[in-house]
């Protein structure tokens, strides 16, 4: 048997991915270990043999650490993962940004984390996340928007989607040619403690780790923490000073974290080639008359109720909702169920 196959029946047999990372870091030969822990050669050929069949099913590919398949950038990394788990397009050529924050940001978190996702998107940056509730996914949603190349990273087995309402986000990476990421076995259930492990990978794989909105006692820190200990720049985006939700951002940034309020101050601080596309400069210009300006001005990327607006204009309802009906015919806006508006990205 390969060495690689002998790990990874190791791998399985121990359950124990810190033991695992642990004796494989110390150059302590498999042969030893197996032979010290009276595991049977035919019982770890055998469990091996299995997970590369189910790999097969599920269109994975398995990277063992010492493989030249496995990723340069974290080869070199303290605690890289053994094995790596990769479902869809493998693709490290252009740079990455991990995006970051708090599973119930608020409306001012959502959007930042939209508009700077799918800026970097458009120029050619990869995003990486967690596929977590939130901030991760509103980050992978709107990458795939931009076309962009997004990867997930998981912490459960890679044929384990959690949260389970993300299963249409999941298979839209994967469709649109971005990866989905896991060092956990196949069928491992998204335990608690293995989050904070698979946020090392979500770093390591990253130029720099960008945090949008992060509480006090947010899994977001051990992400920053574990791209402070690889090098890897931690910037963050600061938020409103009254909000729980800023509060492990700020804490971040008072302790040297980089300031950053736009997408272009990530591109400059870390000096990312970007691969600018001319669809800006291609775009219709579309006249708009002074009332329809106003009504933009009050419109973001997330859906606001049309009582709202109604609220802030001192003008009569029907006219509000003609001028709204000839923003959407201009493409500029969109109307939602539930008499919700938005802007049209």
């Amino acid at each position: 048997m390969s060495e690689e196959f002998l790990w990874l029946g190791f791998y399985l047999k121990e359950r124990n991915l810190n033991k695992v990372i642990k004796y494989f870091e110390e150059r302590i030969s498999i042969k030893e270990l197996i032979k010290e822990k009276k595991y049977s050669l035919k019982e770890l050929e055998n469990l091996a043999e299995q997970e590369f069949k189910k790999a097969e099913k599920f269109e994975v590919k398995i990277f063992f650490r010492e493989s030249e398949d496995y990723p340069e950038i974290l080869k070199p990394l303290p605690y890289a993962p053994v094995f790596l788990y990769v479902k869809g397009t493998f693709n490290l050529e252009k740079p990455v940004i991990a995006i970051i924050g708090s599973r119930k940001p608020t409306n001012y978190g959502k959007e930042v984390a939209y508009k700077f996702s799918k800026s970097l998107a458009e120029k050619g940056i990869g995003i990486i996340s967690g596929l977590a509730r939130g901030i991760d996914s509103i980050a992978h949603r709107a990458c795939l928007e931009a076309d962009g190349y997004t990867i997930a990273v998981l912490g459960s087995g890679i044929d384990v989607i959690y949260p389970a309402e993300n299963k249409d986000l999941y298979e839209k990476i994967i469709k649109n040619n971005g990866a989905i990421i896991s060092e956990f076995p196949f069928g491992t259930k998204p335990r608690k403690e293995n989050f904070p492990m698979r946020n090392r990978i979500i770093s390591g794989l990253s130029h720099g780790v960008l945090v949008v909105e992060a509480g006090k006692r947010s899994g977001t820190l051990i992400t920053a923490k574990w791209a402070l200990n690889q090098g890897k720049e931690v910037l963050a985006v600061p938020g409103n000073v009254f909000s729980s939700q800023s509060e492990g951002t700020h804490y971040l940034l008072k302790q040297g974290a980089v300031l950053v309020s736009s997408p272009e101050d990530i591109i400059e601080y870390l000096d990312l080639e970007i691969d600018q596309t001319e669809k800006d400069s291609e775009k219709e210009i579309i006249e708009v008359s002074q009332e329809e300006k106003e009504i933009l001005g009050l419109l973001s990327s997330y859906p606001q109720h049309i009582e709202e607006i109604f609220a802030k204009l001192n003008k009569p309802a029907f006219e509000i909702l003609s001028i709204l009906t000839d923003l959407e015919l201009k493409g500029l806006i969109e109307t939602l169920p539930g008499k919700y508006v938005k802007l049209k990205n």
